[in-house]
């Protein structure tokens, strides 16, 4: 400051050679600009920098005040994904006893108005197809579930006492396999009464459903509804045409086919349309289809099924 104090008593000296009018109006800019250079800038500065952050901040305190009173009111969101898709289970827990019995991820039939073909039956395997024969009774394994829990196990029917590739030179006495071991317990499947069994394969234990083989298919004077069995249906699935998952509707349409079904003959073959049957307990029977014909232990005919299935989906 001292050295612009002397600067303005040469102030005249200077106006005079540069042709300027030395006034106290030229006095006051100099002193002004001087004491610009002496404040502080960051102050200016610093808003600059830190205006897009601010904002930022705001817009965040805004969303906040608007989205938390709405989070305390909705709670947390319950899952959507449920282990049935919402079957009604009638009498039973459908998701408890799937829970229990059958692994998460196993077939479950939805509500398509045209499902594709799927079968569940294991593939053959040198001409036949994996199987357990008990007194007569031949049963064929299915992919689906891969294993079920001990809950689902009904009494013991025997041990494997014949291993072969050749089932169908074993005789219908004892219990032969061409897929479980020699020596491991074949058990009935509960509430099924003689429509399915499950043994141990590979360290899981495996559902069988009742099958023919080799022209072999009732035993004495059983129907449909023997070497079927399905109890307490709660989905069925007919490829190419539609799903039912409605548990008094899926019971009455089961109601129907066993009881009016006529038995055509010991032989069947698969063909490229399925019928599904789910039960409460999570497993999927599964029968062919021909025309108004269904195949599993012998070919059976039952129009009355087909009509009442098409009634139900419109």
């Amino acid at each position: 400051m001292k050295n612009l104090e002397e600067r303005l008593r040469t102030l005249p000296e200077i106006a005079e050679s540069t042709g300027l009018q030395a006034d106290e109006q030229l006095k006051r800019k100099i002193l002004r600009a001087a004491e610009e250079k002496r404040r502080p800038r960051t102050s200016v500065f610093v808003v600059r920098r830190l205006a897009p952050a601010l904002c930022a901040l705001v817009v965040l305190i805004g969303v906040g005040a608007f989205t938390l009173p709405n989070l305390r009111k909705s709670g947390p969101t319950p899952s959507n994904t449920p282990l049935l898709e919402s079957f009604p289970s009638g009498n039973v827990t459908v998701g408890e006893k799937l829970a229990l019995d059958v692994p998460a991820g196993s077939l479950s039939i939805g509500a398509s108005r045209n499902p594709s073909y799927r079968s569940i039956w294991a593939p053959m395997s040198g001409g036949n197809f994996p199987m357990i024969g008990v007194n007569g009774r031949y049963y064929r394994m299915l992919t689906n579930p891969t294993s079920v829990s001990g809950s689902l196990l009904g009494s013991s029917l025997g041990a494997v006492d014949t291993f072969t590739s050749e089932p169908a030179l074993a005789g219908k006495n004892g219990i032969c396999s061409n897929t479980v071991a020699a020596g491991e317990t074949v058990y009935a499947v509960s509430g099924m009464n003689g429509a399915m069994v499950a043994a141990n394969v590979n360290g899981q234990t495996r559902v069988f459903q009742r099958v023919s083989f080799g022209d072999n298919a009732l035993v004495g004077g059983e129907s449909l509804a023997d070497t079927l069995k399905a109890n307490n249906p709660v989905a069925l699935e007919l490829s190419g045409v539609g799903a039912i998952n409605d548990a008094a509707t899926a019971q009455r349409l089961v109601k129907i086919l066993t009881g009016s079904a006529s038995f055509l003959r010991a032989g069947g073959s698969e063909t490229n349309q399925s019928l599904l049957i789910q039960l409460s307990s999570g497993i999927v029977l599964q029968m062919a289809v021909n025309g108004e014909r269904v195949i599993a232990c012998g070919t059976w005919a039952c129009p009355e099924f087909f009509e009442a299935f098409q009634e139900a989906m419109q």
